[in-house]
């Protein structure tokens, strides 16, 4: 069976192939070629772009199924290029945007907002290969958490994580308060916060604005704006000025580190724009 259904010649290879692909653009796009993923079949929606569907999957099977080349192929197309500001004119002819004249506004799976939580706080344990664990606090990446229907993962939870008994060809995305929470209360994103604080300390002089900089550009991949950066110098100094106030030890690294949680708290932190 596995046979047939990877041989393009005399088997399903080619319809695989179409499935496989369209699934990786709907990962980079949020939206597929054929909307439907899991089903290809008279009652699934038709491809919007069959020929470049076709095209995709015969370049799959001409690189031996090797994903890279294909990942590669999408993230250089002027599709994937493309703004997400609006345009009235394209949205008139197609408001739901199904013919990917811009790129979607979505937010990032809960594990890659974990992960990248645990990358810009230095904590990210990258190695790869080995068994898995249940453990919430774990720094490896959380496709390494062992998924037991009696212990789930909060994070993964709040932020959407899917069933793991059945098959999804497309996961939600909600907007709840818990996520929000989550972000400003947990104590695995405060210990990343700390570090991510105690990194621009390291890397960098005990000049504020150089933290902010450095602290948007790690995060977010660019600098602030001056109202950006006036809103977080004064933010930094009415938290070290508090907790010096209460006496608190260590008042420049707590406030680096609040405003460090609060560039974990940014839309731009777990949003692809």
């Amino acid at each position: 069976l596995a046979a047939w259904i990877t041989d393009p010649e005399n088997g399903a290879g080619h319809l695989l192939a179409r499935v496989f692909v369209n699934r990786l653009w709907q990962h980079h796009f949020g939206r597929g070629i054929v909307a439907t993923p899991s089903d290809f079949g008279e009652r699934g929606e038709r491809p919007t772009h069959p020929e470049l569907l076709d095209w995709l999957a015969s370049e799959l099977i001409r690189h031996d199924w090797h994903l890279k080349p294909i990942h590669k192929l999408i993230m250089m197309s002027a599709a994937y290029q493309c703004s997400s500001a609006p345009n009235e004119v394209n949205e008139a002819v197609d408001g739901e945007n199904r013919y990917f004249w811009r790129q979607e506004r979505r937010r990032l799976e809960g594990e890659v907002i974990r992960d990248a939580l645990l990358a810009v706080g230095q904590r990210l344990d990258r190695r790869m290969l080995g068994p898995g664990t249940l453990d919430p606090g774990q720094r490896r990446r959380s496709i390494y958490f062992t998924v037991k229907r009696s212990q789930l993962v909060p994070m993964m939870q709040v932020f959407d994580a899917p069933e793991a008994l059945t098959g999804v060809g497309e996961r939600p995305s909600t907007t709840i308060a818990p996520q929000a929470l989550m972000l400003m209360n947990d104590m695995h994103v405060r210990d990343c916060a700390i570090e991510f604080a105690r990194s621009l300390m390291h890397e960098t002089d005990a000049e504020p604005a150089r933290f902010v900089d450095e602290g948007y550009l790690t995060a977010v991949g660019r600098r602030p704006d001056e109202l950006e950066r006036s809103s977080a110098l004064r933010f930094m100094a009415d938290q070290q000025a508090s907790y010096a106030e209460s006496g608190k030890p260590n008042p420049t690294e707590l406030a680096l580190a609040d405003f460090c949680q609060v560039l974990m708290c940014l839309n731009e932190f777990v949003y692809i724009e």
